[in-house]
């Protein structure tokens, strides 16, 4: 026999969403707010930052441009590419806990690696810290992302606030790498 969601379905769902109304003020800080798990998305911060990383191959022929404009745009091309993905509606990421690590790599078509790990370095304010190493080609990125929302009275605004620096270990400075 089904389960027929009656009147305490109904009351629990007010109740749920009265307690969310109740944390927001104009201005408030959204990473403060307590929300239920089936309106986040299924993943934490730390993954959602490999969305940054979504074609490091794109990274792979860096150390071989000569021309710092042609490897200015290819950088720039690399940064533009994680902005396409975004999971289906908008959804707040779970929040690592002090701690969390989450790591990956890529398998490259040259039968190389990318590796990559983030950590949640610091809980409040959320801070999170990431490296990329692509060894064989001398890439690497070190990162810190730092996310802030607000809730705005009718809507909210979400920024990611950071730094990335990437090097090219064997180019620039007698292989000492270039920043």
């Amino acid at each position: 026999m089904p389960l027929v969601h009656g009147h305490g379905h109904r009351r629990m769902s007010l109740k749920v969403l009265s307690h969310i109304i109740s944390q927001l003020r104009p201005g408030a800080d959204l990473s403060r707010v307590t929300l239920p798990t089936f309106i986040l998305e299924p993943r934490s911060m730390l993954e959602r930052i490999t969305n940054f990383m979504a074609h490091p191959e794109l990274l792979l022929p860096l150390p071989k441009v000569q021309d710092p404009v042609q490897r200015f745009l290819a950088v720039v091309k690399f940064y533009l590419s994680g902005w396409h993905i975004k999971p289906p509606g908008v959804k707040k990421p779970l929040n690592p806990i002090l701690g969390e690590i989450f790591t990956g790599y890529w398998e490259y078509p040259d039968n190389t690696r990318g590796y990559y790990i983030s950590e949640q370095t610091s809980h409040h304010p959320p801070k999170s810290s990431y490296f990329f190493m692509a060894p064989d080609h001398g890439i690497r990125i070190d990162g810190a992302l730092v996310p802030r929302s607000k809730f705005l009275g009718n809507s909210a605004a979400s920024m990611m606030e950071g730094v990335a620096v990437l090097r090219l270990l064997n180019v620039g400075k007698s292989h000492g790498g270039e920043r």
